[in-house]
């Protein structure tokens, strides 16, 4: 199942979709929802981020180690980060150094608090796609507090999957056309089950509430009118533009 939320004459929707169209349903996607005979195709719509969660959490240098030399090491981002496929990311006047980072995103389906790795299939509602973007201050504390809270510093979607095999997706981060990012989720350090348990363990999860789970390689500088677009197996292509802040 494809979730997608979407806005149609100014009113927002949730929907199914199915190949190039859309099929409306009523309700709630973390419940019960029904099916209603309103079919539009994806194009007449704009796309909106599929969820507007309570709190974004992140995990860091989570590729390419061993749990071994490595601890979980966690951050928080706010809802107001989140932005849609298509939507431009803005970069902060004054603020030279701006990078992404392509990743898998968790949603989460049932409030968890505490559960175990082996129960954590239970509380996820599916995955999309996410753009971790980072502006790196001096201090390293502050990388994952300013650093990570800018508006638009968490673009969204473009949809969430439901079915999806996560042990081996490949992720592929583009900058104006060209691959600069690129992995497989089967080389994180802690795999997603953990994840969810381990951070259920410290805050109560929600339902919509968002997972970044790790970039595969180094972040990415970009700079003003580029276009980063991220590719992931079963989950589409998110796509934004880098326009920097008006300085006036």
């Amino acid at each position: 199942m494809k979730f997608i939320r979407y806005k149609l004459d100014k009113t927002e929707y949730r929907g199914i979709l199915d190949g190039e169209i859309i099929k409306r349903i009523n309700g709630t996607i973390f419940h019960d929802y029904s099916l209603t005979s309103n079919i539009i195709p994806l194009k007449d719509v704009t796309i909106l981020p599929p969820v507007l969660p309570s709190k974004i959490i992140g995990f860091r240098k989570n590729y390419n180690g061993s749990s071994k030399d490595i601890s979980p090491q966690m951050f928080l981002k706010p809802p107001t980060t989140v932005i849609a496929s298509g939507e431009n990311i803005i970069l902060p006047k004054n603020v030279d150094d701006v990078r992404i980072e392509g990743e898998i995103a968790v949603i989460i389906g049932k409030k968890c608090k505490n559960i175990s790795e082996c129960h954590a299939a239970n509380h996820i509602l599916g995955y999309t796609i996410a753009n971790d973007i980072t502006a790196p201050q001096e201090s390293a504390d502050l990388t994952v507090t300013i650093g990570k809270s800018y508006d638009s510093f968490t673009p969204l979607g473009p949809y969430i999957n439901t079915d999806l095999d996560i042990s081996n997706l490949e992720i592929t981060t583009y900058k104006n056309g060209e691959i600069c990012q690129h992995g497989f989720s089967k080389d994180m350090i802690y795999d997603i089950y953990f994840q969810v348990s381990f951070i259920s363990h410290i805050m109560t999860l929600n339902p919509g509430d968002v997972i970044l789970t790790g970039t595969p390689s180094n972040s990415i500088q970009v700079q003003n009118d580029d276009v980063i677009s991220i590719k992931i197996e079963n989950l589409g292509t998110l796509e934004n533009k880098c326009i920097r802040e008006n300085n006036g």
